[in-house]
């Protein structure tokens, strides 16, 4: 079960990266559509005399079009990726609830589902509890896990 924790763990932090990617396509896209640029050209000549002037504007399309697909497509693995996680905590969640030992499921719940560090676990909990006492008590429930299977 320790592995599905993790992977629950590694599965916020692709969530946390992909989000992070989103928010730069979607900066770069509103850069691009603001990237207006400008230019006077002439409609043609008469000879040697021009026929006048033109002002052409735009922004860089194939650019923009690329982002925006590539927006489209980190939003679609983003709602995978959520619909995943969401599976995912149920699971870790109805393990958690299994745990007989309150300290422990307390442990594991702020480690794997809240994030914390050990450190902020052991904090959180209070008492006597070090950064040491509070990992190596899920490490012993993880070890108990294993030898009953």
């Amino acid at each position: 079960m320790k592995h599905i924790l993790e992977q629950y763990v590694d599965l916020q932090t692709e969530i946390k990266y992909l989000a992070d990617k989103i928010d730069r396509v979607e900066r770069r896209l509103y850069d691009l559509s603001h990237d207006m640029v400008s230019d006077s050209v002439t409609k043609g000549k008469k000879g040697k005399k021009p026929l006048g002037t033109v002002k052409i504007s735009g922004f860089p399309e194939e650019e923009y079009s690329r982002n925006r697909n590539k927006l489209l497509l980190y939003r679609m693995k983003m709602d995978l990726f959520r619909d995943e996680l969401t599976r995912k905590l149920l699971e870790v969640e109805e393990y958690i609830e299994s745990i007989e030992d309150s300290r422990v499921r307390t442990i594991i719940r702020l480690r794997y589902i809240e994030g914390m560090t050990w450190q902020q676990v052991a904090d959180y909990i209070g008492g006597e509890h070090t950064e040491d006492s509070v990992r190596k008590a899920a490490g012993r429930f993880f070890e108990k896990k294993q030898e009953k299977i």
